[in-house]
Protein backbone atom coordinates (compact mmCIF):
# COMPACT_ATOMS: atom_id res chain seq x y z
CA UNK A 1 0.00 0.00 0.00
CA UNK A 2 1.21 3.14 -0.88
CA UNK A 3 -0.08 6.40 0.35
CA UNK A 4 0.43 10.06 -0.20
CA UNK A 5 -0.31 13.69 1.57
CA UNK A 6 -0.57 16.91 -0.66
CA UNK A 7 0.60 20.18 -0.01
CA UNK A 8 -0.42 23.19 -2.14
CA UNK A 9 0.49 26.85 -1.36
CA UNK A 10 0.75 29.92 -3.29
CA UNK A 11 2.44 33.05 -1.44
CA UNK A 12 2.50 30.92 1.75
CA UNK A 13 4.32 33.33 3.96
CA UNK A 14 2.57 36.31 2.78
CA UNK A 15 -0.78 34.43 4.19
CA UNK A 16 0.07 32.19 7.29
CA UNK A 17 2.27 32.62 10.21
CA UNK A 18 5.55 30.46 10.27
CA UNK A 19 3.93 29.10 13.75
CA UNK A 20 0.77 28.00 11.69
CA UNK A 21 2.50 26.41 8.94
CA UNK A 22 5.03 24.30 11.78
CA UNK A 23 2.14 23.51 13.51
CA UNK A 24 0.50 21.74 10.51
CA UNK A 25 3.94 20.03 8.78
CA UNK A 26 4.28 18.61 12.56
CA UNK A 27 1.18 17.19 12.93
CA UNK A 28 1.49 15.27 9.59
CA UNK A 29 5.27 14.05 10.79
CA UNK A 30 3.52 13.14 14.10
CA UNK A 31 1.42 11.02 12.44
CA UNK A 32 1.03 7.37 13.77
CA UNK A 33 0.57 5.88 10.39
CA UNK A 34 4.65 6.97 9.27
CA UNK A 35 4.38 5.34 5.64
CA UNK A 36 3.42 8.17 3.17
CA UNK A 37 4.89 10.29 1.09
CA UNK A 38 4.33 13.90 0.39
CA UNK A 39 3.85 15.91 -3.08
CA UNK A 40 4.02 19.42 -2.69
CA UNK A 41 2.84 21.92 -5.31
CA UNK A 42 3.47 25.85 -5.28
CA UNK A 43 1.21 27.26 -7.90
CA UNK A 44 2.56 30.50 -7.30
CA UNK A 45 5.12 32.75 -9.25
CA UNK A 46 7.93 31.93 -6.20
CA UNK A 47 9.97 28.84 -5.67
CA UNK A 48 9.43 28.53 -2.08
CA UNK A 49 9.32 24.66 -0.87
CA UNK A 50 8.02 23.31 2.50
CA UNK A 51 9.27 20.09 2.73
CA UNK A 52 12.55 18.52 2.03
CA UNK A 53 11.95 15.51 0.86
CA UNK A 54 8.65 16.02 -0.57
CA UNK A 55 8.00 14.99 -4.35
CA UNK A 56 7.67 18.98 -5.41
CA UNK A 57 6.49 21.03 -8.29
CA UNK A 58 6.63 24.78 -9.24
CA UNK A 59 3.61 25.42 -11.63
CA UNK A 60 1.88 28.41 -11.41
CA UNK A 61 -2.04 27.35 -11.87
CA UNK A 62 -4.85 28.84 -12.38
CA UNK A 63 -6.33 28.88 -8.75
CA UNK A 64 -6.03 26.38 -5.61
CA UNK A 65 -8.67 23.96 -7.70
CA UNK A 66 -6.67 23.57 -10.33
CA UNK A 67 -3.52 22.83 -8.31
CA UNK A 68 -5.24 20.40 -6.00
CA UNK A 69 -5.92 18.44 -9.69
CA UNK A 70 -2.77 18.33 -10.36
CA UNK A 71 -0.99 17.17 -7.93
CA UNK A 72 -3.70 14.50 -6.82
CA UNK A 73 -3.26 12.80 -10.01
CA UNK A 74 0.71 13.11 -9.81
CA UNK A 75 0.42 11.14 -6.50
CA UNK A 76 -1.86 8.93 -8.03
CA UNK A 77 0.22 8.36 -11.28
CA UNK A 78 3.11 7.76 -8.90
CA UNK A 79 1.27 4.87 -7.73
CA UNK A 80 -0.56 5.81 -4.46
CA UNK A 81 -3.68 4.29 -3.31
CA UNK A 82 -5.01 7.08 -0.76
CA UNK A 83 -3.77 10.30 -1.37
CA UNK A 84 -4.53 12.73 1.74
CA UNK A 85 -5.45 16.23 1.43
CA UNK A 86 -4.26 18.91 4.07
CA UNK A 87 -4.55 22.75 4.35
CA UNK A 88 -1.43 24.29 5.83
CA UNK A 89 -3.32 26.53 8.02
CA UNK A 90 -4.69 23.83 10.04
CA UNK A 91 -3.39 20.84 11.79
CA UNK A 92 -4.44 17.40 12.71
CA UNK A 93 -4.81 14.28 14.85
CA UNK A 94 -1.95 12.28 15.60
CA UNK A 95 -4.08 9.50 14.37
CA UNK A 96 -5.52 11.00 11.19
CA UNK A 97 -3.82 8.72 8.99
CA UNK A 98 -4.26 5.49 10.49
CA UNK A 99 -8.09 5.81 11.46
CA UNK A 100 -8.87 6.90 7.79
CA UNK A 101 -6.68 4.34 6.14
CA UNK A 102 -8.90 1.23 7.88
CA UNK A 103 -12.24 3.00 6.47
CA UNK A 104 -10.80 3.26 2.75
CA UNK A 105 -9.55 -0.47 3.37
CA UNK A 106 -12.60 -1.29 3.95
CA UNK A 107 -13.81 0.10 0.65
CA UNK A 108 -14.82 3.94 1.16
CA UNK A 109 -13.81 5.74 -1.61
CA UNK A 110 -14.18 9.24 0.20
CA UNK A 111 -13.25 9.55 4.09
CA UNK A 112 -13.68 12.55 6.74
CA UNK A 113 -14.17 13.17 10.11
CA UNK A 114 -15.49 15.36 12.91
CA UNK A 115 -13.11 18.63 13.26
CA UNK A 116 -13.28 21.83 15.93
CA UNK A 117 -12.53 24.79 14.85
CA UNK A 118 -9.99 26.68 16.62
CA UNK A 119 -8.94 30.27 16.41
CA UNK A 120 -6.02 31.96 15.21
CA UNK A 121 -4.17 31.00 18.41
CA UNK A 122 -5.20 27.53 18.64
CA UNK A 123 -7.77 27.85 20.99
CA UNK A 124 -11.06 25.08 20.57
CA UNK A 125 -14.09 27.69 19.67
CA UNK A 126 -16.82 24.72 18.13
CA UNK A 127 -16.64 21.18 18.34
CA UNK A 128 -18.62 19.79 14.95
CA UNK A 129 -20.03 16.39 15.70
CA UNK A 130 -21.25 15.95 12.11
CA UNK A 131 -22.40 12.60 12.11
CA UNK A 132 -25.49 14.42 13.55
CA UNK A 133 -26.57 15.90 10.80
CA UNK A 134 -27.80 12.86 9.43
CA UNK A 135 -26.99 11.05 6.29
CA UNK A 136 -23.94 12.49 3.58
CA UNK A 137 -25.97 11.52 0.88
CA UNK A 138 -29.32 13.88 2.04
CA UNK A 139 -26.83 16.52 3.22
CA UNK A 140 -25.13 17.00 -0.22
CA UNK A 141 -28.31 17.07 -1.94
CA UNK A 142 -29.75 19.83 -0.18
CA UNK A 143 -26.41 21.68 -0.30
CA UNK A 144 -25.25 21.20 2.72
CA UNK A 145 -21.85 20.23 2.60
CA UNK A 146 -20.82 18.05 5.61
CA UNK A 147 -17.49 16.96 4.49
CA UNK A 148 -14.63 18.02 5.85
CA UNK A 149 -12.57 19.27 2.72
CA UNK A 150 -8.63 19.32 4.83
CA UNK A 151 -9.98 16.19 6.52
CA UNK A 152 -10.56 14.21 3.41
CA UNK A 153 -8.73 11.55 2.21
CA UNK A 154 -9.78 9.58 -1.14
CA UNK A 155 -9.20 6.56 -2.87
CA UNK A 156 -7.48 5.36 -6.25
CA UNK A 157 -10.72 4.05 -7.43
CA UNK A 158 -12.32 7.27 -6.94
CA UNK A 159 -9.53 9.83 -8.79
CA UNK A 160 -9.28 7.42 -11.29
CA UNK A 161 -12.59 8.08 -12.50
CA UNK A 162 -12.02 11.55 -14.37
CA UNK A 163 -15.30 12.66 -13.86
CA UNK A 164 -13.81 13.31 -10.30
CA UNK A 165 -11.93 16.38 -10.58
CA UNK A 166 -12.51 19.61 -8.64
CA UNK A 167 -14.32 22.36 -11.28
CA UNK A 168 -11.85 25.31 -11.19
CA UNK A 169 -14.76 27.50 -11.88
CA UNK A 170 -16.60 27.04 -9.06
CA UNK A 171 -14.28 27.97 -6.01
CA UNK A 172 -14.95 28.21 -3.38
CA UNK A 173 -17.49 25.59 -3.64
CA UNK A 174 -15.44 23.45 -5.47
CA UNK A 175 -15.32 20.28 -2.73
CA UNK A 176 -19.10 20.85 -2.52
CA UNK A 177 -19.92 20.29 -6.13
CA UNK A 178 -17.41 17.29 -6.20
CA UNK A 179 -18.83 15.55 -3.67
CA UNK A 180 -22.82 15.95 -4.82
CA UNK A 181 -21.46 14.77 -8.33
CA UNK A 182 -19.83 11.51 -7.09
CA UNK A 183 -21.80 10.63 -4.44
CA UNK A 184 -25.06 10.52 -7.23
CA UNK A 185 -22.97 8.02 -9.11
CA UNK A 186 -22.53 5.84 -6.34
CA UNK A 187 -19.54 6.38 -4.48
CA UNK A 188 -19.45 5.82 -0.80
CA UNK A 189 -18.40 8.31 1.58
CA UNK A 190 -17.87 8.18 5.37
CA UNK A 191 -17.58 10.11 8.47
CA UNK A 192 -15.30 9.36 11.07
CA UNK A 193 -17.52 10.12 14.44
CA UNK A 194 -13.96 11.63 15.91
CA UNK A 195 -11.95 14.48 15.86
CA UNK A 196 -9.01 14.17 13.76
CA UNK A 197 -8.71 17.70 11.88
CA UNK A 198 -8.56 21.13 13.99
CA UNK A 199 -9.88 23.73 11.94
CA UNK A 200 -8.34 27.10 11.92
CA UNK A 201 -10.74 30.52 11.37
CA UNK A 202 -9.29 33.16 10.10
CA UNK A 203 -9.37 35.96 7.46
CA UNK A 204 -6.92 34.78 4.91
CA UNK A 205 -8.45 31.37 4.37
CA UNK A 206 -7.70 30.30 0.98
CA UNK A 207 -10.99 29.19 0.48
CA UNK A 208 -12.28 32.68 1.12
CA UNK A 209 -10.00 34.26 -1.50
CA UNK A 210 -10.92 31.83 -4.49
CA UNK A 211 -6.89 31.87 -5.52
Amino acid sequence: MKVGIILFHKNIHDLYPKAWIDKCLSSISNQTFKDFQIYEINYGSDNVRLVEDSIFYSIEKVNYADAMNFIITEAFNDGCDYVFNTNLDDFYHPEKLEKQIRCLDQGCDVVSSDFCYVDENDNIKLYMNIVKYGSVFENLNRGHNVIAHPAVGMSRNFWMDNQNRYDINKTPEEDKDLWTRSINRGYKFYIIDEVLLYYRIHNNQVSNKNS
